[in-house]
This record gives C-alpha cells, structure tokens and sequence, in this order.
C-alpha cells in the first residue's frame, strides 16, 4: 500500500513537471516567433514627402519628380506613367523594414556591395537625399542584402519590396496606349493601300427616316451604304477595345522605316462622342506582333497582331447587300417593263387594311408580299468600274406615299454574267443575271396565278 502512494505521489510531480517545462519551452517559442516576426525599421517618413524618386541599376537609370500632383519622368516627359505604380512605389520606399540584421560582417563579398544591384535613392520635399544600397539575393532568394548609404549596418529585405525599387521604367508606363468606349463610337476608319473604309453611326434623324431599321450604321466610303449589321457586329464591333502595349520599343525613333511606319500599311481611327479621333498608324509585322505608333506622338509600340485582325476585312461584306430596298409600307405602285412585257403592281390602304392587285387584279397579300421581297431581293455580287451602254433587261418605277418624287431602276447587261443595277441615272453595284432572270420568271407566274 505505502508502495502505491510513493508511485502515485512520484507520477505527480513528473507530471507537474512536464507540465512545467512545456509551458516554459512554449513561451519561449513565442518570445522567439514574436523577434522574428518583429521588423527592423530603417527608413520611415510620409509618403507625400517624396518628391523625386531616383532609380539606379547597371542596365538603366532614371528619375520620377512630382509635376502638378501628377509624376513625370526627368527627360523624358511625353511618355505616359501609371501614376498609381509610382504611388505603390512612393510606399515603398517611405516605409522600408528589415527582416533580419546581418550580424557577422566578416566576410563582405557575400553581400554584394562592391558591385551592388542597384543604388535607389529619394528627394524629400524639404531637400533632403536619401540613397540605398542594394546588394546580392540572399540564400534562400526569398530577400535581398541591404543598406543605407550612410550607415554600415547590413540588413536583409523581402524581395517583394526590393525588386520594385529594381523594376525598369516600363514597369511603370501606361500600358493602354488607346482606350476606347465601343458604346461612344461614332465614327471608325480603316485605310490602308487598297481600300479607305469610313464607317459612321446615323444620326436620329437619319435613323428616324431610315428605310430600314436593321443597323444604325452607314458606310461613307469606298460605297454609300447602309452597314450590315451582324456582320458589323460580329467582325469589327465585337473585336475592338483598348489597345495595350505588348513592348514599348522606342520613345524618340530617328528612323521609322524600320519599323515600316514612315509610310504605313494601314490607319485606324477611332472617333468618340465629343471626341477628337484615336489614329492608329501600323507597320510591319514581327512574330505574332505589329510595330504601332499613334498618329500625333513618336513613340513606337507593339501590340499583339490579333487585336487588329478587322484591318483586311473586305468592305463589301460590311454592307447591306441588298441593291435596292424599299419598305412596303411607304409603297403605293411598282410597275416593271421587262422584255415587252408590263406589269402593275398596286396596293390600296384603306384604314388598318390594304388591297392588293397585280395588273388590276385582286391578289393574295402573302403572294404579293412574296412577289415584292423578289423585286427588291436582288443581292450585290460587286462594283460596276465601268458605265454600261447596253439597252436594259428591265425597268422598275416606284411611287410612294409620302410625297417623295418616284423611284427609277434599270437593270443593265453587264459584263457577261451580271446586271448592272441603275437607280435613278447612277449605276454602282451589280448582280448575277441568273438572280435577274429568275424574278423576272416569278413575276411572270404571280401574274398568272396572284390568288
């Protein structure tokens, strides 16, 4: 019995005294984590009394100084900045804290100070200079030696900190060199040597007495057309947005034929609401890239060659193919002369109803309306280049309800296999004759059998 109790009496205090040391041990685990964790001030002062910020390393050297609360670069003011890196970077450098204190200085070649990394420096508002030095990556690679340049102490600093202060100047450029609102677009042009393609938004007013409510665009140039809008959509709006910069590759170029930018191959413009126009000038192609320049700055870019994939495209798959289109609803009569043939087509409103009657006989409106979509679904094959003098296979009069002067429209042989379509005196487009002769055989036999 009395053995029992000295067993239990011991096995008490043993595990009293576990208990003990593991207490102890884990407080001075924390003691330990909380030196480690613990940063080393060595340079701390407000951000916004930074006034110029000195980057220096063997491959480049430049100088970032406030300019109307707004940073420039000394020498080099037409480039455009990301004010809100060199914002980052004036943290940076107002708030640098150690990780470690290098203690055993026997052996300096290590830390690379002899032929340092870099040797950042800042201006502060009341003149004051502050330089740094930047030694070797530890180790580990997870930080860098690093001093003062007035004081021997050797520290280590987190990478993260110190490769900003190493970054060159492209890291803090604007890489957006175009941004561009597609929902403010009023204008968009593509020239370049075989074609100058002017595309423009109507207008309320155009839209509002438009034929056709299909697209809110209309092409100026090389046709005056109305654009085709989901191929418009879908191949030009769709593919446009701001243009970035793949690699900035000169700011002051003395020679841009290299580049093939002193006669471009192509312009784009991009034209906002109240806006002047956004002017693209593109050059030769490298690998998967295209040398860039806007129109009114020197600097030359490139930028990825799928952003500007649009620039072949071929105007005539812009725009509404159709040669002559009319609503219904603003049509009174149609008459068609076709190889002595003569045919009158009339619809007569009355109210919310209307009649229809091909040569002064009643029709059925699904037939009429059928008959009339042949009339004007001729489709555009391509540019008449040159006026055709033949007598024509057909002619159109269109009269209307709305007090315009009648619409004529000839078709003319042309070529061998086309119909130039004339509309009132011009003749700009053609078609397939088959197309022709084929809704000259569906009139035929509507007006033979209109019910």
């Amino acid at each position: 019995m009395k053995n029992r109790i000295i067993i239990i009496v011991f096995s008490v205090v043993v595990l009293a005294g576990v208990y003990f040391g593991l207490t102890k041990l884990n407080t001075k685990q924390e003691e330990n984590n909380a030196q480690v964790n613990e940063q080393i001030p060595i340079f701390d002062v407000e951000k916004d009394s930074i006034n110029k910020i000195e980057i220096s390393t063997p491959n480049h050297a430049f100088t970032f100084y406030k300019k109307d609360d707004q940073w420039a670069v000394a020498g080099m003011e037409g480039i455009k900045l990301y004010n809100v890196k060199i914002d980052n970077l004036a943290y940076d450098f107002a708030s640098i804290n150690a990780d470690t204190v290098i203690e055993d200085v026997s052996d300096n070649a290590i830390f690379g100070f002899n032929s340092p990394l870099g040797t950042p420096s800042v201006i502060l508002t009341d003149g004051s200079k502050k330089e740094f030095i930047i030694g070797n990556k530890t180790p580990t690679g997870g930080a860098y030696y690093f001093k003062t340049a007035d004081d021997d102490t050797i520290y280590t600093v987190y990478s993260s900190k110190i490769e900003s202060f190493l970054a060159p100047l492209d890291t803090y450029r604007e890489q957006t060199i175009a941004k561009i609102n597609i929902e403010q677009l009023t204008e968009i042009q593509i020239k370049r040597r075989d074609a100058d393609i002017v595309l423009r938004q109507k207008s309320s007013e155009e839209n509002k007495d438009s034929l056709t409510s299909l697209n809110a665009w209309k092409m100026l140039s090389p046709y005056q057309r109305d654009v085709a809008s989901y191929y418009f959509d879908s191949n030009i709006l769709q593919k446009i947005g701001d243009i970035n910069v793949s690699k900035f590759i000169e700011d002051n170029p003395t020679d841009y034929s290299k580049y093939g930018l002193d006669n471009p191959k192509y312009l784009i413009s991009f034209t906002e609401k109240d806006k002047s126009p956004i002017k693209l000038l593109l050059g030769n192609i490298v690998d998967d890239e295209i040398y860039v320049k806007l129109h009114d700055e020197k600097q030359v870019y490139t930028v990825a060659y799928s952003v500007f994939e649009y620039r072949d495209i071929d105007p005539m798959m812009l725009v509404d193919t159709l040669a002559y289109i009319q609503m219904i609803d603003t049509v009174d009569n149609i008459t068609l002369k076709a190889s002595g043939d003569f045919y009158t087509f009339k619809i007569e409103r009355g109210g919310e109803k209307a009649s229809y009657f091909i040569n002064d006989t009643a029709a059925n409106e699904d037939a009429f309306k059928k008959i009339y979509q042949q009339i004007i679904g001729l489709t555009v094959r391509g540019i008449v280049t040159e006026m055709p003098q033949n007598e024509a296979l057909f002619v159109l009069t269109f009269t209307f309800n709305d007090n315009r002067a009648n619409d004529i429209i000839e078709g003319i042989p042309y070529q061998d296999r086309y119909v130039a379509i004339k509309i009132n005196g011009i003749a700009e487009y053609y078609v397939l004759k088959d197309q022709v002769q084929n809704m000259l055989a569906k009139v035929r036999q509507f007006a033979e059998n209109p019910l």
